[in-house]
C-alpha cells in the first residue's frame, strides 16, 4: 500500500472547459461527543459484514451490470451483511468523464480512497473489503468475482462492534456513533471512516439498459465525515473498550435526504482491509 499524506486537497473534476479547483476540507464536522471508556460488561460479537466498493463511471459500457450484481448480492445476503459504495472517481477519463447537463456523482473524496488503495487498469472494478486476495497482488477485483469474495469475508468474526444512530431537524443531521470491543484486539491499531451516500439519481449512463438518461445512480459516496481514509482511534483495543462520537451535519439543498445512508467502516492501519461496516438509513 502507498504512503499518502492528506493535507486539504484541491481537486479538478474532469469537465470539458477549466475550472478553479475547490478547497477540499477533510476536518470533522462540528462534535458535540466524543468520549471513549471500558464498559463494564464485555459485549457479545456482533456477525461482521462485507464492504463492497463498486469503482465506476458514466461512460463504462459494463458498469451497469457491476451495479446488478451488487444489488444481487444485498439481495441475497441481506444489507445488514454487505454494504454498498459506488465510488464515481476523476481516474480513467474514457469511463468516467461527466455528462454535461446531469447530475455530477464524481467527487474529490472517492478520487482519494481510489488513489490510496490502487486504481485499476480499465471499469467495472472494485474492493471487497479492500482486502487483498492471494494471488492478487492488487486489492481490486473484478465484479464477476465479488459474490465469492464476500463468501469468504463473511465467515470471519469481527473485533468491533459498530453501532449507528441518526436524528434529522430540518437540513441537519444529528450522527451518534457507538463502538465498542467485545475481544481484546490491543495488538492491533484500527481507525474509523464516516461516509454519506445517496441513491436514486437519475442521469445519463453508457451501457444502461434502461433509456440512457434515465438511468438510477446508487449507493453515490457523497461527503466524508472528516478523513476519508479513517481517523484512528486515540486509546488501547481492549475487550469492553467503547468509544461514544456525536457529529452535527448539515445536508446540501441538491441531497435528497430520503435516499441517503450513512456508513462506517473501521479499517486495519497495517493491512487496509475492513475490520466492520454497518449501514443506516438517515431519518
Amino acid at each position: 500500500m502507498k504512503r499518502f499524506v492528506l493535507p486539504l486537497l484541491s481537486i479538478v473534476f474532469i469537465t470539458a472547459c477549466e475550472e478553479v479547483p475547490p478547497i477540499i476540507d477533510f476536518s470533522l464536522p462540528y462534535k458535540t461527543k466524543d468520549t471513549t471508556y471500558i464498559a463494564s460488561t464485555v459485549p457479545s460479537a456482533q456477525h461482521k459484514a462485507v464492504l463492497i466498493e463498486d469503482i465506476t463511471g458514466v461512460r463504462c459500457t459494463n458498469c451497469p451490470q457491476a451495479a446488478a450484481k451488487i444489488s444481487e448480492v444485498i439481495n441475497e445476503k441481506s444489507e445488514d451483511s454487505v454494504v454498498a459504495i459506488a465510488l464515481y472517481t476523476n481516474h480513467l477519463p474514457s469511463f468516467t468523464t461527466p455528462w454535461d447537463g446531469f447530475p455530477l456523482c464524481n467527487s474529490a473524496i472517492a478520487t482519494t480512497i481510489v488513489d490510496y488503495y490502487g486504481v485499476p487498469n480499465g471499469l467495472p472494478n472494485g474492493y471487497v473489503d479492500r482486502n487483498i486476495f492471494a494471488p492478487s497482488t492488487v486489492r481490486f477485483n473484478a465484479y464477476t468475482t465479488w459474490k465469492n469474495l464476500v463468501n469468504q469475508r463473511l465467515k470471519l468474526g469481527t473485533p468491533v462492534n459498530i453501532n449507528l444512530q441518526s436524528t434529522v431537524n430540518g437540513r441537519v443531521a444529528t450522527v451518534k456513533l457507538n463502538f465498542q470491543y467485545n475481544t481484546d484486539a490491543s495488538s492491533t491499531n484500527h481507525k474509523y471512516a464516516l461516509y454519506l451516500t445517496e441513491s436514486k439519481i437519475v442521469g445519463m449512463q453508457t451501457g444502461a439498459p434502461a433509456p440512457s438518461d434515465q438511468y438510477e445512480h446508487n449507493h453515490v459516496l457523497r461527503y466524508s465525515f472528516g478523513n476519508p481514509l479513517g481517523i484512528p482511534f486515540n486509546a488501547p483495543l481492549t475487550a469492553g473498550r467503547t468509544f461514544e462520537k456525536e457529529l452535527d451535519y448539515t445536508l446540501p439543498a441538491e441531497y435528497v435526504m430520503e435516499n441517503c445512508h450513512l456508513v462506517c467502516v473501521v479499517t486495519d492501519v497495517t493491512t487496509g482491509e475492513v475490520v466492520n461496516v454497518r449501514s443506516i438509513h438517515l431519518k
